[in-house]
């Protein structure tokens, strides 16, 4: 499979994952997902739309090379300050008041929502790299996915070409 499908997915996937969350939390907690009467209600999905974004640069990007830990925990990081960026620019323009730039995001910070949906994002990119990878593996090199695992210059599939410009050992 082609990175680019793999990273929509997994972007469905947070997408699908947080509503089952914040359905959860609202429903077991009995909390609001944002507990301000004047807000928008599309300022929520603003910012699970804004983290989606976020899984899906990090997955098509950690589909290549890097570590899948690394890259789920700094996916995670960055899918918490841009759902408070857009949930704090959001508000501040719905309000017309700038001091909820730095209002909105201090009471949501460790809020169930953004925290909930930071655990999925790092569980989404880590699952989404690691199957993207492990296809890569078990397709033998064929396909986007064995493409994807294959793009440096001395791992084309065929015979040992660590040394290309050398006669193999034993010729």
């Amino acid at each position: 499979m082609s990175r680019w499908l793999i990273a929509t997915m997994t972007s469905v996937l947070f997408i699908a994952l947080v509503i089952a969350v914040t359905g959860f939390e609202a429903l077991l907690a009995d909390v609001e997902v944002i507990s301000q009467p004047d807000a928008t209600p599309y300022l929520g999905p603003a910012m699970v739309v804004g983290g989606a974004v976020v899984i899906f640069l990090a997955t098509a990007a950690g589909v290549r090379d890097g570590n899948p830990g690394v890259t789920a925990l700094v996916a995670a990081a960055t899918v918490y300050l841009v759902m408070l960026g857009v949930g704090a620019v959001g508000y501040a323009l719905v309000r017309s008041d700038a001091t909820e730039l730095l209002v909105f995001p201090a009471g949501y910070a460790l809020g169930p929502f953004v925290v909930g949906s930071v655990v999925v994002a790092l569980l989404s990119v880590l699952g989404g790299i690691t199957m993207a990878r492990h296809q890569a593996r078990t397709d033998g090199g064929s396909g986007a996915a064995g493409a994807a695992r294959l793009d440096g210059p001395d791992e084309r599939p065929g015979p040992d070409r660590t040394n290309a410009g050398e006669e193999p050992a034993g010729r």
